[in-house]
């Protein structure tokens, strides 16, 4: 048990500097559980399986602070499928697959998405905006307006009966 507990604190610690420096933050895991209490619904709403990471983060956390403080490295406290958790989720974390990563990704990609639609939505009403054309010149046939006469023509032609 001391060997699994010890490669157990050793593999947390590395979990944990890892999360610390990504987030900037002093308290690393307890960070990354914070910041999936603060996303909560959008997690749920992206990541299935959002609320067994959560427990499982909430449950290892609790295992290293009894070691710790509590009852030592002599005790039985871990098991081997809570460093195989562990080891699988920081592995996620390294590639950008853990649930916090997948909630961004996600959001981003609604993000654009409906971005999209509103640059499709501003152009249609665009096009409908535009007043129909009943006759389209092409550059040979330019509509040409008849010049106007200035007051002294106007003036002579009076005169001369034009």
């Amino acid at each position: 048990m001391r060997d699994l507990n010890i490669d157990f604190m050793d593999l947390y610690k590395s979990v944990d500097k890892f999360i610390r420096d990504a987030y900037g933050s002093a308290e690393g895991v307890s960070e990354y559980i914070r910041q999936m209490e603060q996303n909560d619904y959008k997690g749920r709403r992206y990541v299935s399986t959002w609320g067994a990471d959560y427990d499982m983060l909430k449950h290892l956390r609790w295992i290293r602070n009894q070691l710790s403080h509590e009852v030592g490295y002599d005790s039985d406290i871990c098991e081997e499928s809570d460093y195989d958790w562990l080891d699988t989720f920081r592995c996620r974390l390294y590639s950008a697959n853990d649930p916090m990563a997948i909630m961004n990704k996600a959001e981003e990609a609604e993000r654009q998405r409906r971005l999209a639609e509103q640059r499709r939505q501003q152009a249609q009403m665009r096009q409908q905006q535009k007043p129909a054309a009943s006759y389209i010149y092409t550059p040979q046939q330019q509509y040409q307006l008849p010049k106007r006469k200035t007051l002294w023509q106007r003036i002579r032609d009076f005169f001369t009966g034009e």
